[in-house]
């Protein structure tokens, strides 16, 4: 925010206010229509490269306004119709297997893993011709059988499933996707349809002089094809959406004197959102894979499913009611508002998460693993261990899981198959207002405001809305209540974690999900003084200092307290009691908790801004704009892995190096026959790649979670040691811990030039240069802007400031201009200005206009995906050596696009430490990265260790763009207009380059694979009357 916000508009500092028209004693209106089609368009970067056409695209959008009397100085109207038809053909690309891999052939070269044609080490060509790569060990192209082999596995899955769903899958088109060599992409044009309908009607009327309303209602319709569960072959279904809108509003102006004005208003929306998913068309049901008549969804491991899995039917709807007022005085220096406003939120949603079963394709919970098909069995095969297996898993119809989710409903609550989870959750907000801006002298003027907000706890309409007996407490399970039990095997301070249900309506009304809020006070302190130097009234000198608070958006309480196990169950643990404790034997649900004592995040801000009057219309100023988020909504797993206090780490790099662990004997030691536990685990196949690539941290997740024959977590129990031998909770896979985690600030230095229109043309021009760093922009922002709540884990719970980094939001550098510039010609201007009516027409009118962006790119960092420390992904590599800032640049090459073209990726120094027993070494996929003289800057963290990179450390492509338009207006008669335009957006048909692969140990690591921004031209009409 550039400007303190007015006291009276609270709930954040991003404020927007629609006003919509008014009808007038005379009849006013318009009709237009824009129109993009393929042909107008240019083609996107990589279809050009690839030699495909432009992307299908007809949109047209049209509409039309009216406004007018209905009693001539006393009622009047004014109505709106916009719709708009879209039709696209977009490029879409799917991974599907190979011609060879159908037929269960593993292709590879051997000791090289597996790159596809836009790899950093391809071993296929844009054709999909086999490369050698000059790494290889062997000579030849290898082709292998992966049937056969493995007694458990031995030949395709005798039921037809996977033969139909191979039927349904084209064979590849485009090798720059999957490994090349047995799977690849099957890029296509994938049709989608938007259509929109927006009405408004406005009624104003005068009651008299001194009391006026207006009243106005809009309703809007979407439906779309393709947005949803999109096909991703031609010959799969696709899902809908289809969306309504209602939206209601009233005011009454008073004038109670000539000093002081009333406004009351009121208003209520409410807004459904539908998902169809494409089993839920008719007969849709019938294409899905049943068993006596059940039908499921599998999903294969290696390909993308024919059949769209990882979404299902849902409904939101969100109605909310708004009543407020506000009144206005001006007494001698001050002018005083103050007001207040009720707020009704609720949501009412139904969701179908997993009712119809997934069939999870893979090894499933066998600990003799894949037999014959490893690093051991076929020298060479290494790094493509795990593809060659995984493919075996997918055409043999090896079962992973099976996944089903029960919800709970009626009354009493009981779970039921097939029954969608319905939460209908209801919040109430108060605010007050105080504003007085006070003038103190001519030049001088002081901004005073107080504004307090209440934001309720929400809960659940039919009392389904579900905590933990103790609160955030009950996280930390039978080790204890707080942060302070984590880390400590075998404590036995707490209990099992209970679910319970919670607020209105529920067996337990005084219990909240957490503890209301209510000190929410938000200053606003602001001056203006010109300065009486320099020339009066030439320069003025404005600050600012506000305080605003955030709600927590509904979606968020529904993630926490909706998805509670007890209120639904699956396969992995199924009960038949709603509510019922998990066991510690289940260990692979997810658990929730707010914070008990959550406070609600707040924002301050503050401004300096010195602007400037200049000669020729020119205003310049200069501002200084920050901005610190404080007590932000974040969420930390505190089932993190311990791996120091159980001496599993000490164990893993002891296995590592060819020792021999007796932690491991005595926990293997029933699997590994005379062997010891050490060579168990580096030959069993998935240890092996935990080993082989430094995920001790997926490692421990296993030992803790793995089932033997039907209890999951037995391998600890069965060795003797405490059942939170390694997470703080074993109840649960993950317990999560939802509160006031995160901070952020944001300090920027904007220049701004505007020229006033005059003489023609007038131009503004803006520069910023900003910073913006943070754990975390919180989740209830990201709730608010993205719709579902995306949660991250930390890297290290431990040292959860660790992830302090550039915000995603953070620009270093943007650049804006943007100007018009009417041509001079015709009447009263400088050419043609006496010409008659017919050259007027035809010369005069004319304008142009652009506009100039040019900005940094977005932070990123290199990433490992190694999971080093704990159960997350999200790792850095290890610097070892310099590494500039500036690392980075968009380098157009033959085949693609790069990014770090001065950078190699390189065998990771720590492979050589891998032993090779049991083909260990040859299994790891670890990469490491050296600059051009070949110098290692970068390697994977250690086990035991965060890498030392921070997240955002470099900068993605920077983006640049120009946009124009050209506008003809056409003088009918007096009040009648024509107006011709065309809008060329990114004129320059500059590509707009996505973020690069950032994963060194990808085989496209710092590859470019798509990009927008391309060139974009509207053509319009419209009609003004």
């Amino acid at each position: 925010m550039t400007s303190p916000v007015d006291a009276e508009f609270g709930r954040g500092f991003g404020q927007v206010q629609l006003l919509t028209r008014s009808g007038t004693n005379e009849f006013h209106g318009s009709l237009y229509d824009y129109h993009r089609n393929t042909v107008l368009d240019a083609n996107n970067w990589f279809n050009n490269l690839r030699g495909d056409p432009r992307d299908a695209l007809i949109q047209n959008q049209f509409g039309g306004r009216l406004g007018g009397p209905i009693v001539k100085q006393r009622t009047f109207f004014y109505a709106t119709y916009e719709g708009q038809r879209r039709r696209t053909g977009d490029a879409v690309t799917s991974t599907t297997y190979t011609q060879t891999a159908r037929q269960g052939i593993f292709r590879f070269f051997p000791d090289v893993e597996n790159g596809n044609a836009n790899a950093a080490v391809p071993t296929v060509d844009l054709n999909g011709n086999p490369v050698r790569p000059a790494s290889a060990t062997g000579g030849l192209l290898q082709a292998i059988t992966v049937f056969g082999k493995d007694f458990n596995r031995p030949s395709f899955d005798p039921t037809g499933t996977i033969r139909t769903l191979l039927a349904s899958m084209p064979l590849p088109n485009d090798f720059r996707f999957g490994d090349g060599l047995n799977t690849a992409g099957y890029t296509w044009k994938r049709r989608r349809t938007d259509d929109f309908d927006h009405y408004a009607l406005k009624i104003d009327h005068v009651i008299n002089e001194r009391y006026r309303i207006n009243a106005s209602f809009i309703r809007e319709n979407y439906d779309s094809l393709n947005s949803f569960l999109a096909q991703p072959f031609p010959n799969s279904a696709g899902g809908t959406v289809t969306s309504t809108g209602t939206f209601f509003s009233f005011v009454a102006t008073s004038t109670l004197s000539p000093t002081t004005l009333n406004e009351f208003h009121a208003g209520t929306q409410r807004v459904s959102v539908r998902f169809h998913a494409p089993w839920e068309a008719a007969g849709g049901q019938a294409s899905l894979p049943n068993i006596n008549g059940y039908p499921y969804i599998p999903v294969l491991g290696l390909a993308a499913n024919p059949i769209p899995y990882d979404n299902d039917p849902q409904r939101r709807i969100a109605p909310l009611y708004v009543f407020g007022d506000s009144l206005h005085w001006i007494k001698g220096k001050h002018e005083i508002k103050f007001g207040g406003e009720s707020r009704f939120v609720s949501s009412n949603a139904f969701s179908s998460f997993d009712v119809i079963p997934r069939v999870q394709l893979g090894i499933g919970n066998d600990f003799l693993g894949i037999i014959g098909l490893d690093s051991t069995s076929i020298p060479g095969l290494g790094p493509n261990e795990a593809s060659a297996q995984t493919l075996l898993t997918d055409l043999s119809g090896s079962v992973d899981n099976i996944f089903q989710t029960f919800n709970a409903a009626g009354r009493p609550l009981a779970f039921q198959p097939g029954v969608s989870q319905q939460r209908t959750w209801r919040q109430r907000e108060f605010s007050l207002f105080l504003q007085d801006d006070f003038k103190l002298e001519p030049s001088l003027t002081l901004n005073l405001g107080l504004r307090y907000e209440f934001y309720g706890v929400p809960w659940e309409a039919q009392g389904r809305a579900a905590g933990l007996v103790g609160g955030s407490g009950g996280l930390f399970g039978i080790s204890g209540t707080s942060f302070a039990d984590l880390y400590q095997p075998g404590l036995d301070k707490g209990s099992l974690t209970q679910v319970q249900l919670v607020g209105k309506g529920s067996p337990n009304p005084n219990v909240a999900l957490y503890a209301a809020n209510p000190a929410n006070f938000a200053p606003v302190v602001g001056l203006s003084w010109s300065i009486p130097y320099f020339g009066k009234d030439k320069t003025v000198l404005r600050a600012g200092y506000s305080v605003s608070y955030e709600r927590n958006a509904l979606i968020l309480t529904d993630d926490i307290s909706g998805d509670e196990p007890g209120l639904s169950t699956d396969t992995l643990f199924t009960s038949n009691n709603p509510l019922e404790t998990v066991p510690l034997t289940d260990r692979s649900q997810t658990v929730w908790s707010f914070d008990n004592h959550l406070r609600t995040p707040y924002t301050q801000n503050w401004n300096l801004t010195v602007q400037r009057d200049l000669p020729g219309g020119v205003t310049f100023d200069v501002r200084y704009v920050g901005t610190k988020g404080t007590k932000l909504i974040r969420t930390v797993n505190v089932n993190e892995v311990n791996i120091f206090e159980n001496g599993i780490l000490n164990a893993f790099k002891t296995t590592q190096t060819g020792g021999t662990a007796p932690l491991l004997d005595r926990l293997f030691g029933q699997f590994s026959g005379r062997a010891s536990g050490s060579a168990f685990v580096r030959s069993f196949s998935t240890t092996r790649g935990y080993l082989a690539n430094n995920d001790v941290g997926d490692f421990a997740d296993f030992i803790n979670a793995a089932t033997v024959g039907d209890e999951r977590g037995a391998l600890p129990r069965l060795a003797g040691f405490p059942e939170n031998w390694i997470v703080v909770n074993p109840q649960f896979a993950a317990s999560e811990f939802t509160g006031n985690l995160a901070n952020s600030t944001y300090h920027a230095l904007q220049l701004n030039a505007n020229k006033r229109f005059g003489k023609g043309w007038t131009l503004l021009s803006n520069y910023t240069w900003s910073r913006a760093l943070g754990e975390e922009v919180g989740e209830a922002q990201k709730a608010q802007l993205g719709g579902q709540v995306f949660l991250r884990s930390y890297r290290d719970g431990r040292d959860r400031h660790l992830d302090k980094r550039l915000l995603d939001l953070h620009r270093t550098h943007v650049f804006r201009n943007s100007g018009i510039y009417e041509l001079p010609f015709g009447p009263g201007h400088k050419f043609l200005s006496g010409s008659g009516p017919f050259v007027a027409r035809l010369v005069g009118g004319w304008q142009i206009g652009g506009i100039f962006n040019l900005f940094s790119g977005e932070p990123i960092g290199l990433a490992t995906q190694v999971t080093s420390f704990n159960q997350t992904i999200r790792n850095t590599p290890t610097l070892v050596g310099v590494l500039p800032k500036s690392t980075g640049q968009v380098r157009r090459v033959s085949d693609g696009v790069v990014y770090f073209a001065d950078l190699k990726q390189v065998s990771d120094p720590a492979v050589t430490g891998l032993t090779s027993m049991q083909a260990l070494s040859a299994a790891s996929t670890l990469k490491a990265i050296a600059d051009a003289s070949g110098k290692i800057i970068a390697v994977n963290p250690a086990p035991g260790t965060v890498g030392s990179l921070s997240q955002t450390y470099l900068e993605g492509p920077d983006s640049f763009r120009f946009d124009a338009n050209l506008i003809k207006r056409i003088p009918i008669r007096e009040s009648t207009e024509l107006l011709i335009r065309g809008d060329f957006i990114n004129l320059l048909n500059s590509p707009q380059f996505d973020d690069p692969n950032t994963n060194i140990n990808s085989p496209s690591f710092g590859r470019i694979t798509t990009a927008g921004g391309e060139r974009i031209i509207v053509l319009s009409m419209r009609l003004n009357f």
